[in-house]
């Protein structure tokens, strides 16, 4: 009998944040499941790993080349047979009820996808920047790290588009278009994962300064719909609000943030300042960017 659920985890050179994660999803309480790692081209030890692990439960598919993950998740979607298709990454930890608390709010709310609730280390853990703390309190947000799908609405809608993964935001859409194809969802905040510890480095905060551009692009695909899980737009204009203010108030608030920065025993300096305010400049100048592209107004 084909296993109900099946679990995708895409990787790539991250083979200390995959052990763990994989420890975890061999102590989940539920009867019967299947784990389908994509190893997306890794160039580490992680093939060799994965090779020698003896456990019925996991499959592993090997991209020969590193694919990226949108196309990652599509492979593993495509490769599975399972009515419900769970998704978290190899840099994070489920709760051992993680996956019955999914099945159960798709048996008991009769819904096509589920969003579960994702805690930083823990549900008390407080870090402090340049930690990079991700977070999705009260399942608000459709998050690739902790979600569940029926099978067929990735058959109706496609799969995950790989144009949004520049925005870190293929997750975002691929639930934003099953919304708009009027496939339902629901929020459930006992299906935990907690996401590891992680440190920002320069490459990486400069990439997510794009984030908030992806939603002029969403506002024109999706008029109707882009604001359906909620969103830091402002009257449906004004994107991350805050910023401005920030930007108004920086001269007095950087040396506070710094001291701050520095009290918590952090002592690189250079990414304080791509924070403050490179990441804020940066991020304002690619929201603008996208919306005068496409002709959205939005600021």
């Amino acid at each position: 009998m084909e296993n109900k659920f099946s679990i995708i985890v895409c990787t790539f050179n991250r083979l200390d944040y995959l052990k763990k994660c994989i420890n975890a999803l061999l102590a989940l309480d539920f009867p019967e499941y299947k784990i389908l790692i994509v190893n997306d081209g890794s160039t580490n030890e992680t093939k060799n790993f994965l090779d020698a692990l003896n456990e019925k439960r996991i499959t592993v598919i090997h991209n020969e080349t590193n694919k990226g993950l949108s196309r990652s998740r599509n492979i593993g979607i495509a490769n599975s047979t399972s009515e419900f298709l769970a998704f978290t990454d190899d840099d994070c930890q489920v709760d051992k009820n993680w996956l019955a608390e999914l099945s159960k709010s798709f048996d008991k709310q009769k819904v096509d996808f589920v969003i579960g609730q994702t805690f930083y280390i823990s549900a008390s853990y407080k870090g402090y920047f340049p930690e990079r703390l991700v977070s999705n309190i009260d399942a608000r947000w459709p998050m690739g790290c902790n979600i569940a799908y029926r099978k067929k609405v990735f058959e109706i809608c496609g799969g995950f588009d790989d144009f949004f993964y520049k925005y870190n935001n293929e997750d975002s859409e691929m639930a934003i278009r099953a919304t708009s194809k009027n496939f339902s969802f629901a929020r459930c905040k006992t299906a935990i994962v907690n996401h590891q510890a992680m440190n920002w480095n320069a490459k990486a905060l400069l990439r997510s300064t794009r984030n908030a551009a992806v939603w002029p692009l969403l506002k024109k695909k999706y008029p109707e719909y882009f604001q359906v899980f909620g969103s830091p737009v402002l009257l449906g204009t004004i994107i991350n609000p805050k910023d401005y203010l920030f930007l108004l108030i920086l001269p007095v608030v950087v040396p506070v943030l710094f001291i701050r920065y520095l009290a918590h025993g952090k002592r690189d300096v250079k990414i304080f300042f791509i924070k403050w305010p490179v990441y804020l400049i940066l991020r304002r100048y690619y929201i603008y960017k996208e919306a005068i592209s496409n002709k959205i107004f939005m600021f």
